[in-house]
């Protein structure tokens, strides 16, 4: 199993160069891999938590990072798919992975922000359709030299398209999401599922769910990556729930152990930390506390 950290760009930091150093620091760690969030607006949730704090760009936060950084792996957790046309997130994800020298990994969802859709304008009812055809669009973009695609929504025809990834054939899609519909979406166009805040159990549960679906659609699953993203918080006390049911990692550093080992039974492959802070001295310290105390035991 491997271990990624969250960079916290939704947090509110004020000056994103603090966010590249996060990273910086967490590849001299160890860390294999960060990760950065998106949104476009302060909707619901994001302006209680912001205020008038900045949500700073995913991409152009990740592209920063790849500039300071030469091993860890670059994520996002999650793009929201639909508020981007496909041609220009295919063309800024692929200059990511040639500057990152084919670092990238691609998570993409849909999203619940209805508020952000209609400031979009962008038919929250037709995300779902959307988000598949701008997979779709992607795979054509980056594989063909003069793509040929047609959809619903999008279209393309008749002229090249570069640059194309580093990693062949594209960086991994990883698809965000618990739903059956999201599910689908990973056995459909996903290498990977990368979820978020699921128990052992219940990701255990959705494992097999895709496996079988998989399966069943005649691809192998055997190189599909799963990867889960929780918060992390060092209280000290042994948590409430049982181990199987724990959708944080906290408690004292054994429990931490203890839970991370069960997602490690469960066939996870990658588990992504994160603190819910914009102090940058409190992620440093969350950072150098997992990997020093916690991952060392494993």
């Amino acid at each position: 199993m491997k271990a990624g950290f969250g960079i916290p760009n939704n947090q509110g930091v004020e000056d994103p160069n603090d966010l590249v150093a996060l990273a910086v620091t967490a590849e001299r760690l160890g860390f294999a891999s960060v990760w950065v969030r998106e949104h476009l607006f302060h909707s619901t949730y994001v302006a209680e938590r912001l205020g008038d704090k900045p949500y700073h760009d995913a991409l152009t936060v990740l592209t920063a990072i790849a500039c300071a950084t030469k091993t860890v792996r670059l994520g996002t957790s999650v793009l929201v798919l639909p508020w981007h046309d496909p041609a220009r997130l295919g063309k800024m994800v692929a200059t990511l992975d040639q500057l990152s020298g084919g670092r990238g990994d691609l998570g993409g969802g849909v999203a619940v922000t209805r508020d952000e859709f209609e400031n979009l304008g962008v038919d929250f009812a037709t995300r779902g359709k959307r988000t598949d055809e701008i997979l779709g669009a992607l795979q054509a973009l980056w594989t063909q030299d003069t793509p040929e695609f047609a959809g619903e929504y999008y279209r393309y025809s008749g002229l090249k398209f570069s640059p194309k990834p580093l990693q062949a054939p594209y960086p991994p899609l990883l698809i965000g999401g618990s739903s059956a519909a999201a599910k689908r979406r990973v056995v459909r166009f996903g290498d990977g599922w990368h979820t978020l805040r699921q128990s052992p159990s219940q990701f255990a549960e959705g494992r097999q769910d895709i496996i079988k679906e998989m399966e069943a659609a005649g691809r192998d699953p055997a190189d599909l990556q799963f990867s889960l993203t929780l918060p992390v918080r060092f209280t000290g006390k042994a948590p409430s729930a049982p181990v199987q049911d724990r959708t944080a990692l906290t408690g004292t550093d054994d429990d931490i152990v203890e839970t991370i080992k069960a997602y490690e039974a469960a066939g996870l492959d990658e588990i992504v930390v994160g603190v819910s802070s914009a102090d940058v001295a409190e992620n440093t310290d969350a950072m150098e506390h997992f990997m020093q105390r916690v991952w060392s035991k494993l």
